[in-house]
């Protein structure tokens, strides 16, 4: 577990045989979030580390970007333990979470919609991810300026609590047909991204992205 930046602890694997790193995030705020389950195998190895953060403070709300393993497999891990969580994600991930074992708090939502709730601020961005161009999510916190992106940002590597600065726009002019084979997904994705200038971008694999711009 590293605290990556202010409030945000990472916790990662590395996979050697595809030279591969996995991380989810705990947002340490009032309330907290965590973006990313992981496994069942992980959400069983981070909760203790998560229970130790936020001690006598419950973790409300997990963000499910996509339906993969990484994202949603250890949500009954956390719900066991936070009954009252709430899981924030996309219609169709609303409708597949009961495959994974979950049958709690859902709030489903789509492109442009804001969540507020104390000191978060979560604002959401479509992503037609990469498994079958299904409809995800991405999350924008906007008081921190911290960037939940998922796979969308990937770089292989054992990039286990380290950073690169980047300039944010290049970053998006980066996004490939291998991240989003749609051209009109893609392009629509990238014209909403470029009216963002997020401070840091926690990643679904690889390096973090300090962010080189002027908002935060």
């Amino acid at each position: 577990m590293t605290e990556i930046t202010k409030n945000l602890y990472q916790f990662s694997i590395y996979i050697p045989p595809i030279d591969f790193t996995i991380h989810q995030y705990l947002y340490a705020s009032e309330p907290s979030i965590l973006f990313a389950a992981g496994t069942v195998q992980q959400a069983k190895q981070i909760l203790p580390e998560i229970k130790e953060i936020l001690g006598d403070r419950e973790l409300k709300y997990i963000f499910v970007s996509h339906m993969e393993s990484d994202e949603a497999g250890g949500i009954p891990v956390f719900k066991k333990e936070y009954p009252g969580l709430t899981v924030i994600c996309g219609d169709l991930a609303a409708r597949e979470l009961s495959g994974y074992g979950y049958e709690g708090n859902i709030i489903a939502e789509c492109d442009g919609e804001l969540i507020e709730d104390g000191e978060l601020r979560l604002r959401l961005f479509d992503y037609p991810a990469e498994v079958h161009n299904q409809n995800g999510l991405l999350c924008l916190e906007e008081n921190s300026g911290i960037f939940y992106s998922a796979d969308l940002m990937l770089r292989y590597g054992n990039e286990v609590g380290n950073t690169i600065r980047s300039d944010w726009h290049d970053e998006v002019n980066s996004i490939t047909a291998e991240r989003i084979k749609d051209d009109k997904q893609r392009k629509e994705l990238q014209c909403s991204l470029h009216q963002i200038d997020p401070r840091f971008v926690a990643v679904g694999h690889g390096y973090c992205i300090e962010c080189e711009c002027d908002t935060f």
